[in-house]
């Protein structure tokens, strides 16, 4: 059930400190720099904020660089994952350590400008319960299938989770501290966090702010693969939508009312045809038919099955190995 404005409780145009939430991977040569551009930032907005940063297990030596970066500042804390569970995961996991009133997340790529966040202060002061920055679509300095990738996501969130169709998507976002309770709160194995948000508050108080996008820093090459894109997208079908499942439920009565005209010509043509194989009609509508009614049972089953696996996932969404706190 949406949550009313009601029992939406907490630090409602107030100010009560930062937690800006970090999921690092392979990323030792510009965690200082972002460390460096952040502070400044969160020092003028306030004197209360804390930088998470989220290792998802990353092959390189971030994590001793992120270590490093907790010793220098006791503001800086470090969790380190057990495994690559993927950026999804992390956010979550860094989520459930945030403690301030706004909360925010973004990448570590310095692609979204950490000078940025007062903008979302501001509206966060002014009520709304979450932000979220939006690339105008001539800025983005993605792959060319990174943007498709974002077109289709889009798309598909619209389709799904309701979101308004001028309403865009990043991961540079804040949100009040209940909100992240609630995503928090969320114990499936597939998290989505953009489709979570539009299900956990009224879009009444969900609004964008305009960011600008940088290029990558020179040498430095993107970890977000095609794979992982793919996989991000399917937690936004599979986990929180039932839509694969009515597609197949629509193709079985599409090919149910097919088999059914395709039985009527073959009946006709069994009647006026002066050769035809015995038997052979009545096998072909039976085939037809049936193959039609099948993919419709599984769709129909397939339904019950997701909501049963949506009611009982209780899968470890992360592990945590080590941290600095």
């Amino acid at each position: 059930m949406m949550p009313t404005t009601e029992n939406l409780s907490t630090t409602h145009g107030q100010r009560s400190g930062i937690s800006v939430v970090v999921p690092v991977y392979r990323s030792k040569d510009t965690l200082h720099i972002f460390h460096e551009r952040i502070s400044r930032q969160l020092d003028a907005l306030t004197d209360d904020w804390e930088l998470i940063l989220v290792d998802d297990a990353s092959p390189d030596d971030t994590w001793i660089t992120a270590c490093e970066l907790h010793e220098k500042d006791g503001r800086v804390r470090c969790i380190r994952l057990a495994r690559n569970f993927g950026q999804q995961h992390a956010t979550l996991c860094g989520l459930s350590y945030a403690s301030k009133g706004y909360v925010f997340t973004i990448d570590d790529d310095l692609q979204g400008f950490p000078e940025d966040l007062p903008l979302f202060t501001e509206q966060l002061d002014a009520g709304k319960r979450v932000v979220i920055g939006k690339i105008d679509a001539g800025e983005k300095q993605h792959h060319w299938w990174r943007n498709i990738g974002s077109r289709v996501n889009l798309h598909l969130a619209g389709k799904i989770i309701g979101k308004p169709k001028a309403m865009g998507l990043s991961s540079f976002r804040a949100m009040t501290l209940d909100v992240a309770r609630k995503l928090t709160a969320y114990k499936g194995a597939h998290p989505h966090i953009a489709a979570m948000l539009f299900k956990s508050v009224p879009h009444s108080l969900i609004c964008n702010v305009p960011i600008r996008h940088a290029s990558r820093l020179d040498g430095q090459k993107t970890t977000y693969s095609v794979a992982k894109l793919i996989k991000t997208l399917s937690y936004l079908v599979i986990n929180h939508s039932y839509l694969p499942l009515r597609f197949m439920i629509g193709w079985g009565v599409v090919i149910s009312l097919l088999s059914i005209a395709y039985a009527v010509w073959v009946i006709v043509q069994s009647i006026f045809a002066e050769h035809s194989a015995p038997g052979w009609a009545s096998l072909a509508v039976l085939v037809s038919f049936l193959s039609g009614n099948i993919l419709l049972a599984l769709g129909v089953l397939g339904e019950y099955l997701g909501r049963l696996v949506e009611e009982a996932s209780n899968v470890e969404q992360f592990s945590v190995f080590e941290e600095k706190l």
